[in-house]
C-alpha cells in the first residue's frame, strides 16, 4: 500500500513539474494566441486608432516578454533574447521618444518578425523538414549520398500521390553500396501512456506502410526518431526498423533500443 502511494506520489510530481514546462501542443496554442494578441496591438499603436500608446506599450512589452519565455523554453535562445529586446524597446516605464513615423516602421517590423516566428516554431510541416535535414547531416558525405527524398508533391497538386506516403529519405554508403530508407520523426518531449509510462504516440498504420515499401523495395526501413530540444538539434536520436513499430503507444525502453546513426 505504501509502496503504490509513492509511486503515485512520484508520478504526479512528475506530470505537475512537466506541466510546470509546459508540453509541446500547449506551447504552440500559446505562442499563436499571444501572437494574435500582441499582433492586434501592434496594428492598433501603427494605426494610431487608440490614443493611449501607454497602455499600448505595456500590452505589447507583455506579449513580447511571453513570446521570448516560449522561445526559451522551445530551447530557441536567440529567439528568446530577440523576444526580450523587442520587450524593453516598447516597454513604458522607461519610453524610448521617436518620431512617430520611426514607431510606426518598428510597429510593422515587429509584426513581421513576430508573425514569421510563429509559422517557423509552430508550423509541424517546417519543424519536420528541419528534423529532416538533421538527420542528413548524419550521414554525411563523401561516405553517404541521398538516393532519393520525398517531396510532398500532394501539397502542390492539391490530390492524392502515392509516392509521398514514402519514407523521407534513401541514403546509400558509397563504400558498401547499401541502400536504406530513412522516415524522419521529431517529438517535443516524451510522452505519457494511461498508465504513466514515457514513450510515443504513433500510428501503427505507418509502420505497415513502410515494412511493405521495404519488402517491395528489398532495402531496410528505419525510423529516425527525434526527442526533445529543437528540430536541428534534438536531445536524442534513435533509428528504429519499421517491423518493430506495430503499436499505438511505442515505448521508452523500445524507443531507446534503437540504433544510432554509425550503426546503421
Amino acid at each position: 500500500m505504501e509502496v503504490t502511494v509513492f509511486c503515485n506520489h512520484v508520478l504526479l510530481h512528475r506530470r505537475c513539474y512537466d506541466f510546470g514546462m509546459l508540453a509541446p501542443q500547449t506551447r504552440i496554442v500559446l505562442v499563436r494566441s499571444t501572437q494574435i494578441f500582441t499582433g492586434i496591438l501592434l496594428v492598433v499603436a501603427a494605426l494610431g486608432i487608440w490614443s493611449n500608446f501607454d497602455a499600448l506599450r505595456l500590452g505589447i512589452m507583455v506579449g513580447f516578454f511571453v513570446l521570448a519565455t516560449l522561445a526559451f523554453l522551445m530551447d530557441y535562445r536567440w529567439l528568446g533574447i530577440s523576444g526580450v529586446a523587442l520587450a524593453l524597446l516598447f516597454n513604458p516605464l522607461t519610453p524610448l521618444h521617436l518620431p512617430r513615423h520611426i514607431w510606426v516602421v518598428l510597429d510593422l517590423l515587429s509584426l513581421a518578425g513576430m508573425i514569421y516566428f510563429t509559422y517557423w516554431a509552430t508550423n509541424a510541416y517546417k519543424k519536420g523538414a528541419r528534423f529532416e535535414r538533421y538527420v542528413t547531416t548524419l550521414f554525411p558525405e563523401p561516405e553517404f549520398v541521398i538516393h532519393d527524398r520525398t517531396r510532398d508533391n500532394a501539397k502542390f497538386l492539391d490530390r492524392h500521390v502515392e509516392s509521398d506516403g514514402c519514407p523521407d529519405l534513401v541514403f546509400r554508403n558509397k563504400k558498401t553500396g547499401k541502400l536504406f530508407a530513412v522516415e524522419c520523426k521529431w517529438r517535443g518531449k516524451w510522452a505519457y501512456n494511461k498508465n504513466g509510462g514515457l514513450g510515443i504516440w504513433w500510428k501503427p498504420y505507418q509502420a505497415e506502410r513502410y515494412a511493405a515499401y521495404g519488402k517491395e523495395s528489398g532495402m531496410p526501413v528505419f525510423v529516425a526518431f527525434g526527442i526533445g530540444g529543437t528540430p536541428e538539434k534534438p536531445k536524442e536520436v534513435y533509428f528504429l526498423e519499421a517491423d518493430r513499430l506495430h503499436y499505438l503507444f511505442l515505448n521508452q525502453s523500445l524507443i531507446k533500443s534503437g540504433q544510432t546513426a554509425p550503426q546503421l
